[in-house]
């Protein structure tokens, strides 16, 4: 009698984002009520202290102004950090992040 194999297969390997730096991440900040409120990505650091952040039109996505912040408040304000735009799409997608309904 043959012994039968596990027909179950391993899930693909998840790429580990580098976590070391915020440079390259993506993001939403949220309003005070916690709906999304900003969302773009982190384009460059200024030292260990300065984030330039690059801000995207919520409805359409596209690029609409540039804004120095300080690391501090990116930590303090609970910015949602993502590893793609891909993730940070689908976090909006799948409604990981609260969004007001005139917003979707």
């Amino acid at each position: 009698m043959e012994k039968r194999k596990n027909s179950a297969t391993k899930p693909p390997a998840i790429k580990s984002a580098d976590w070391t730096t915020l440079k390259g991440k993506f993001f939403h900040t949220f309003d005070q009520d916690g709906f999304v409120k900003d969302q773009g990505q982190i384009i460059e650091l200024v030292g260990e202290d300065i984030a330039i952040v690059l801000y995207f039109e919520v409805y359409v996505g596209t690029p609409t102004s540039h804004k120095a912040v300080w690391v501090s408040d990116i930590v303090d304000e609970g910015w949602m950090l993502y590893d793609s735009e891909e993730a940070m799409q689908t976090a909006y997608d799948l409604e990981f992040v609260k969004v007001k309904p005139s917003e979707k």
